[in-house]
C-alpha cells in the first residue's frame, strides 16, 4: 500500500501550517521580550505586535489569559509577557 494517500499529504501539509504558524508567533514573542524592562505589555502593543484583532484577544482572556490593571482609576490593561507565551504554547 502507498503511504503517500491523500489523506496523509493533507495531514502532513496541516501539520506543517500549525509549525509554520506556531514559529511565527514563538519569534513574535521574543521580539516582544528582548528588550524590554517589564514583564508587562499593554493591550494595545499586544494587538500591535501580533498583528491580531480585538476579538482575538477577548477570547484568549474567555479561555484563561489574564490581564492586569493598575490600582489606580484607568483603561489600560496589561498583560504578563509570560502568560502570553504560555497561553500560546498551550492554544497551538
Amino acid at each position: 500500500m502507498n503511504d503517500d494517500t491523500l489523506t496523509n499529504l493533507i495531514a502532513r501539509g496541516l501539520v506543517d501550517s500549525v509549525i509554520n504558524d506556531f514559529n511565527h508567533y514563538a519569534n513574535k514573542l521574543l521580539e516582544l521580550k528582548k528588550e524590554r524592562k517589564l514583564p508587562y505589555i499593554s493591550r494595545q502593543e499586544v494587538i500591535k505586535d501580533l498583528d491580531i484583532s480585538d476579538s482575538t484577544l477577548d477570547n484568549w482572556e474567555k479561555h484563561g489569559l489574564n490581564r492586569y490593571k493598575p490600582r489606580y482609576k484607568t483603561s489600560l490593561i496589561y498583560y504578563l509577557i509570560d502568560d502570553i507565551c504560555k497561553f500560546i504554547i498551550i492554544d497551538t
